[in-house]
């Protein structure tokens, strides 16, 4: 009896298990989820690409406000120390801005002057001299096109008869001159506007440097502040200089060679090489071609032609892989794709004006990374080394 009992009771007992287990909810096979810190670091990622495109933007749209202010701004860093010489000799402020303004320009318009006849000269003969080069090109070029006429003459005898095509209309661009008639009122605007910013912020001396620091919370970031702002001045102010002095040796070097090799107006092209090589690796090459061209125009034979080119090819090479290395100095050489990647984003933002102003931003730039760590990474890949 007892033992029908027991099993009565574990029939029971397995009977109540069984409903218990058939009232429980199934099982959900939990997903891994993605880290909350991985979906934030994405987020921040996809925000700071939305505000570099919103800033690229902005500074294209913002041209011919930025540009005047940024000149501007290099140029009294590096005119800043000749007022502060003059206020050593009691010479205030703004009376020592004045005398900086004024010198710098007389300077650009004695330059101006003395290049203007030249210039003026061959502008005028260029269109003749563009149709002489234009033939010489031809002679030179004459194997070449005996060939292509070959090749179109047995072009026109395959060629299949088809429908006629319809006459195609070709509307001309604008021309040169009638660009620079509408570029002339921004360029007088943005000339003024650069002048009178410089003045004021020459005549103020370090008023902004003094108002910053005192935003600065802590004295040790104070001091800090203070001595990356001379550090920036100092070193721009040493580049400039030495670039400067480097393209006015070159521009000398060219004028001497051309004057040597028989071309016309030494000096304009003496003096086109020193402009252009401020901007490095672009603007020799332009300076290349343009005294090919005027080579071509000037001389007849190739014998005299070629020479023009090469001279002045080994002056940049002898002047960009030689001297300039060795006097500027490893400490503020720059990543040649860093610098060509600045040519390419100034030059669309701002144009001509942009390029020549994009190696002293990545100067002032390398120096600020270098002193302050947050920055440290992106000093290192603006360095050379």
């Amino acid at each position: 009896m007892m033992e029908k009992k027991t099993a009565q009771a574990r029939a029971d007992d397995r009977s109540r298990h069984g409903q218990r287990d058939s009232l429980r909810e199934p099982a959900v096979t939990v997903l891994p989820q993605v880290a909350p810190a991985r979906r934030a670091r994405g987020a921040e990622w996809a925000l700071v690409g939305l505000f570099v495109l919103a800033a690229l933007y902005a500074s294209h749209f913002a041209r011919a406000l930025l540009l005047p202010i940024t000149l501007a701004v290099l140029f009294s860093l590096l005119l800043s120390p000749i007022v502060s010489w003059l206020k050593k000799w009691r010479v205030p402020e703004p009376a020592g801005a004045a005398v900086v303004l004024v010198a710098l320009l007389s300077a650009i318009i004695a330059a101006v002057y003395t290049l203007a006849e030249p210039a003026a000269a061959w502008l005028e003969k260029a269109p003749e001299s563009l149709t002489v080069a234009e033939e010489k090109v031809r002679k030179f070029l004459q194997p070449v096109t005996q060939v292509q006429r070959a090749a179109d003459k047995i072009e026109a005898i395959t060629r299949t008869a088809g429908p006629k095509k319809p006459r195609e209309v070709v509307v001309q661009p604008p021309g040169f001159g009638v660009w620079i008639t509408s570029q002339t009122p921004y360029l007088i605007t943005g000339t003024v506007s650069t002048l009178v910013l410089l003045y004021f912020l020459l005549a103020s001396g370090d008023l902004f440097l003094r108002k910053t620091v005192k935003l600065i919370p802590t004295l040790r970031n104070k001091i800090h502040a203070v001595e990356v702002g001379n550090e920036v001045q100092r070193e721009l102010g040493r580049y400039f200089v030495t670039v400067s002095l480097i393209n006015a040796v070159l521009g000398i070097a060219t004028a001497v060679v051309m004057k040597a090799l028989g071309m016309p107006n030494p000096l304009l092209w003496g003096a086109i090489a020193m402009l252009l090589n401020y901007i490095p690796y672009l603007g020799p090459t332009v300076c290349l071609g343009v005294l090919s061209m005027a080579a071509l125009m000037t001389f007849d034979d190739v014998h005299s032609i070629w020479p023009v080119p090469a001279a002045f090819l080994a002056l940049v090479i002898v002047e960009g892989q030689l001297v300039q290395p060795f006097v500027v100095g490893r400490r503020l050489s720059l990543n040649p794709v860093m610098v060509f990647s600045a040519f390419l984003v100034l030059g669309w933002l701002w144009g001509i004006a942009g390029m020549f102003v994009a190696v002293p931003i990545l100067v002032s730039l390398k120096v600020v990374c270098d002193h302050v760590d947050r920055f440290a990474a992106m000093g290192e890949y603006l360095g050379r080394n």
